[in-house]
């Protein structure tokens, strides 16, 4: 019973305190950086918890090898938006986009599990759309959220987190992960910045989130091989580090190329 209510809480917490932290460092520190913050495996992390405690390490890193998978899906998600964007208000956009990364979940849940294959799947998604998304100059910052946005983003991570836990053992492992990263809360972020201040910020969201995407791939990764052999603690410290290593580098090599995300034209709206 006391592990029931601490599986519970860990569910309904850690995630949507997240989200409402990242909702409140948007406006501060701009679109690029909110991006890059919903890479970080907050989400993914706790759903990997529950499902070890749940359903056994074999399982858990089995998920966790389906949610790196799941970028290639996420990546999808990012280029459809960001290209109908171009033309389309965001209703249009999310429906396809949704659309991508729904047809791309299911093909991938379809493959055999191989962290090698996998991680090299999802770094040539990600650099894919980084060379694919559309430039901006400038680089806005966020506006404030409606005072009922960040609630309703944290009660979504929350709900996100219960049904994700509570069905995997009927989707199974690899299921379970590739839906983890499913991306509510960059569906939140995008519909809201785009309806109120047009396409480009959203680009630069989604160029933020593309990078932190490199980072969650070494997370999923390093979990995936550590979970079984090592066990959780070890797995998720381990995971963590790899993040922040590939987090540093990539900032290295974005430093030594200066506004490059910013020189191309703007975007038409």
């Amino acid at each position: 019973m006391v592990l029931n209510v601490e599986l519970l809480l860990l569910k309904v917490a850690i995630a949507p305190a997240f989200v409402g932290i990242v909702s409140l460092i948007a406006p501060r520190y701009g679109q690029r950086i909110a991006g890059w913050l919903v890479a970080l495996p907050i989400n993914t992390g706790t759903v990997l918890v529950v499902l070890t405690l749940t359903e056994g390490s074999a399982f858990a890193a089995s998920a966790a090898l389906g949610a790196l998978l799941a970028i290639v899906s996420i990546s999808a998600f990012g280029i459809g938006y960001a290209r109908s964007a171009l033309r389309f208000r965001w209703p249009v956009c999310l429906g396809v986009a949704f659309l991508g990364f729904l047809a791309s979940t299911l093909l991938l849940n379809l493959t055999t599990e191989n962290v090698f294959l996998d991680l090299a799947g999802a770094v040539l998604a990600v650099g894919i759309v980084l060379v694919c998304l559309p430039k901006t100059k400038t680089a806005p910052p966020a506006a404030p959220s409606p005072r009922w946005e960040i609630p309703a983003r944290m009660l979504t991570a929350a709900l996100l987190v219960v049904i994700i836990t509570t069905v995997a053992s009927t989707l199974g492992p690899q299921l379970s992960g590739l839906l983890t990263p499913i991306p509510v809360f960059t569906i939140t972020l995008v519909i809201f910045t785009h309806s109120r201040q047009g396409p480009t910020p959203v680009f630069v969201f989604l160029t933020g989130l593309q990078y932190g995407l490199f980072s969650f791939a070494a997370f999923c990764a390093v979990v995936g091989v550590l979970l079984v052999p090592y066990g959780l603690a070890v797995a998720m410290a381990v995971g963590l580090l790899a993040f922040l290593a590939v987090s540093g580098l990539c900032g290295l090599l974005l430093a030594r190329l200066p506004g490059r995300a910013e020189k191309a034209s703007q975007p038409a709206a």
